[in-house]
């Protein structure tokens, strides 16, 4: 028969979950214990991304030369930019949740999920903030060896800061949700690993960090500012490390809640879409 949760979540019933803020909080706290007992994996994890800024900072300062300044930015900003961009891409696009949600689905277990008055999608969005989290302590933790390998610098104003918080939460949101929706392809595909990868490599790419987006052909930055990865790594460390000031930063924050708000509502129609796709089997 095709299971019939008592309510959707979040996504379909607004006033439903704070009933439910204790259980969200226990899954948050679930996770970052987790992060703390498998440690080890975040580790190797990490010293992957320290060695991609390393690498990073070898190859710009050699494409660099003996010239001061490349299309308006200087070489100190520029591994500023990559060395944030790059410990903050990693600290929002953590996999493992998008994993989570293809096992649930694969095993069954979302059915269950599925009658629990907390919601599958809040549940998961739970798993997600305290996934990020354990990745933000983890990160915070690095610090000394990150600014070893790359460099490390304060925001060019105190404005700046300001305007790039706000432009971080919007970056957070806008990343929580592309998660939510990569794991939910698993209602369809049962196996998301090879889409997952593929995902992760467009998203370093086309969010700016590898190369920042003032430095993409004029087609492809034309496309990457349509894509809704740069609103997670390259407008908060481009308001950072002042590439983006004034209005256009206003502007590009702007940009950001559109796409929160376009995730928000292909995230409700992806997920109605899936939840007719769980049929429990049997007793």
């Amino acid at each position: 028969m095709r299971a019939a949760p008592s309510g959707m979540d979040t996504l379909d019933r607004p006033g439903r979950p704070q009933r439910n803020v204790p259980a969200y909080l226990e899954i948050i706290r679930g996770r970052l214990r987790i992060a703390v007992t498998y440690r080890q994996n975040a580790a190797f994890l990490l010293a992957a991304v320290v060695m991609q800024i390393f690498i990073l900072r070898v190859v710009w300062t050699s494409l660099y030369g003996e010239t001061e300044v490349v299309n308006d930015v200087n070489l100190s900003s520029m591994l500023v930019y990559l060395t944030i961009a790059n410990l903050q891409n990693w600290a929002l696009q953590d996999p493992s949740v998008s994993s989570y949600i293809h096992s649930r689905v694969r095993e069954g277990q979302v059915a269950f999920d599925l009658l629990r008055p907390a919601g599958f999608v809040p549940q998961m969005l739970a798993h997600l903030v305290g996934s990020s989290l354990a990745m933000v302590l983890f990160a915070v933790a690095a610090l000394p060896v990150v600014a070893l390998a790359g460099t490390l610098g304060p925001p060019v104003s105190a404005a700046a800061f300001a305007t790039w918080l706000v432009s971080l939460l919007c970056a957070y949101l806008v990343a929580l949700l592309l998660n939510l929706i990569l794991g939910m392809v698993a209602f369809w595909t049962m196996e998301i690993t090879g889409i997952g990868v593929l995902y992760y490599l467009v998203n370093q790419f086309f969010a700016g960090a590898l190369v920042p987006l003032d430095f993409f052909p004029e087609g492809l930055g034309v496309l990457a500012r349509l894509l809704p990865f740069q609103a997670t790594t390259y407008t908060p460390v481009a308001i950072y490390v002042g590439r983006i000031t004034g209005t256009d930063a206003l502007l590009a924050i702007g940009v950001q809640v559109v796409w929160i708000a376009v995730l928000v509502l292909f995230a409700r129609l992806l997920w109605r879409a899936a939840v007719r796709r769980v049929i429990v089997q049997g007793g």
